[in-house]
This record gives C-alpha cells, sequence and structure tokens, in this order.
C-alpha cells in the first residue's frame, strides 16, 4: 500500500479530508506500518523469566563429597516467579523434570543466565557449578559456569553465577540442560532461584 497522506487543505478552505476520511487512512498508514515491522528481518527480541524456589529453603539439597550426580531443583512457585514475556513464548525451565526445554528456540538464539544459591559446608571446600547441556543427545556436554574456593566453614553463603550459552547445534537445542553442583566436600544447598534471558534473532 502506498502512504495515504491526509489532505489538510489551506486555511481559510474547507477543502481538505473530513474527520472520517483523514482517520481512515492515518488507520491504514499505521496498520501498514506495524505488519512492516513485524515482518522485518534482521530484528531481535528479548523475554525473560525469573523462577523463584520455595522447597529447598525448609529441605535444602544435601550433596555428597565427590559425587556427581546431585542436580539442582527449583519449583518456581516462589513469591519471585515473574517474567517479561509480551509474545507469550514457551517458558524454558520445567519444574517437573528439573530441566530446561530449549526445543522452542532457533539456531542462532541465545541464553543469558543468572544462577543464585546458597551453600553450607563444615570447612575448607572447592566448589563447582556445571550445566549440563545436551544431555538427550549424541553430544552431551558440560560447562563450568562458577568455580568458588571456601577458605573456612560457612553457612548459608551466597554463590551466584551469570553466565550465557549460545544455541549452536541442534543438540544443544534439543537435548535438555540443567545444572550440576560439583565439590569433593560434603554441602547441603538451598536454591534461591534463577534468571534467564533469552535473545531471539
Amino acid at each position: 500500500m502506498a502512504e495515504q497522506p491526509v489532505i489538510i487543505g489551506t486555511a481559510d478552505a474547507k477543502a481538505g479530508d473530513d474527520l472520517f476520511a483523514a482517520f481512515t487512512k492515518l488507520n491504514a498508514n499505521i496498520a501498514e506500518l506495524y505488519s512492516s515491522i513485524e515482518a522485518a528481518t534482521g530484528l531481535t527480541k528479548t523475554y525473560w523469566f525469573d523462577a523463584n524456589d520455595t522447597a529447598t529453603t525448609s529441605s535444602p539439597i544435601s550433596h555428597v563429597g565427590g559425587a556427581t550426580n546431585t542436580y539442582l531443583t527449583n519449583n518456581a512457585i516462589g513469591s519471585s516467579t515473574t517474567s517479561y514475556n509480551p509474545d507469550s513464548k514457551d517458558v524454558l525451565w520445567d519444574p517437573a523434570t528439573n530441566k530446561f526445554d530449549f526445543t522452542s528456540l532457533k539456531i542462532g538464539d541465545t541464553v543469558f543466565f543468572r544462577v543464585d544459591i546458597n551453600l553450607t559446608n563444615a570447612a575448607a571446600q572447592e566448589v563447582n557449578l556445571f550445566m549440563s547441556i545436551a544431555e538427550g543427545s549424541a553430544g552431551p556436554y558440560e560447562k563450568n559456569i562458577n568455580h568458588v574456593y571456601y577458605k573456612t566453614a560457612s553457612t548459608l553463603a551466597n554463590d551466584t553465577a551469570l553466565f550465557e550459552i549460545y544455541i549452536g547445534d541442534e543438540n544443544t537445542r534439543t537435548g535438555g540442560a540443567r545444572f550440576r553442583f560439583g565439590s569433593p566436600a560434603a554441602a547441603t544447598i538451598v536454591v534461591n532461584g534463577w534468571y534467564y534471558k533469552i535473545t531471539e534473532v
């Protein structure tokens, strides 16, 4: 559709469009503009979610020293659970499986994470936090997203990790992902939650 300018006439004559014709043209112009923006390529969109856990506050996750199967859980029903999701995109975190599902994303999308946990340990301790990615695929892998060394015992010491992943292949997109806690010593973990922001291409 070509632009439809409103005819305003002159200051001393009634030669312009009447109100009905003028606003009909304005509505048509605005509708075309919105349609063009929606169809535009090369633009990115962002949306985010904040999943706040309540279960581990009263029942912390127990890590046995040296174990490789301590995975973080999050029921996502805490009062801080919220989102900015104007286009009603799929929520990536599934509290039923305690895994992220990236299948709604596209190759080229990125996901930024902020993970927030509290740790109680009895003595000096080395701690690693991993994201296990593409678990259900032929090419699973892990990213070490945080490394902390506690010099002494601590009670509910805060450990926060910030990182980003790139949906660069089908294994990453379809395989699922979750957080794994690793340490040679025993510990208990309270999950405050995680925020994640998707940048969609």
